[in-house]
């Protein structure tokens, strides 16, 4: 769609565009360092397995059917950390994050006991199972998805008062989410288990 005056305005402006960018990044960067960090302090708290690798992780309790290496466990369910649906249209991390452009970001259940097809077969019963713990079934990729959601708000008062924890909270507690969500779990795993 071509608005003549709106391109006006932006090449009039284009210096102040490209530091806002600019800054954006960098506080896409510091935001996914809090995630990390804050997913490392979690892990260790709550005894759980994982990896963090800048910006991408996985994790899982542990427990029978869960992915745990350090019992040399070659397979197993784990918890990523995700695009909705694989998709990263927004231009700013800040924006998935407050759920305010196209894209959502969030935690995914991942498996790898059982194919697309016997999971295919199954799903609508799993969902069952996990109603009630955040959780959305992903259409197309017929995964289990927890978003998070950052208050915009919040975010910008954490950042103002120069306390970024304080403006990245929720995301703490969609974390603590996946305490409440393991019970239902370990009945998807076991399920998958006596389809598998």
């Amino acid at each position: 769609m071509n608005s003549p005056e709106l391109n006006q305005v932006l090449v009039e402006n284009i210096a102040d565009l490209e530091v806002t960018a600019t800054r954006l990044h960098m506080l896409g960067d510091a935001l996914d360092g809090v995630i990390d960090e804050n997913t490392q302090k979690w892990i260790d708290e709550n005894n759980w397995s994982g990896e963090i690798d800048e910006g991408n992780w996985w994790i899982a309790p542990k427990g029978e059917g869960w992915y745990n290496p350090e019992d040399e466990e070659s397979e197993g369910a784990f918890f990523e950390w995700t695009d909705f649906e694989d998709q990263s249209e927004d231009n700013y991390y800040v924006t998935q994050l407050c759920q305010l452009g196209k894209d959502k970001v969030g935690i995914r259940f991942v498996q790898d006991q059982i194919g697309r097809g016997q999971w295919k077969k199954i799903v609508s019963e799993l969902a069952e199972l996990v109603s009630g713990t955040g959780f959305l079934l992903e259409e197309k990729k017929l995964s289990f998805f927890l978003p998070v959601k950052i208050d915009q708000k919040v975010l910008a008062s954490g950042l103002g008062d120069d306390d970024i924890e304080a403006g990245m909270k929720q995301y703490r507690e969609t974390l603590d989410l996946l305490l409440k969500a393991k019970t239902a779990f370990d009945k998807v795993i076991a399920r998958i288990k006596q389809v598998g």
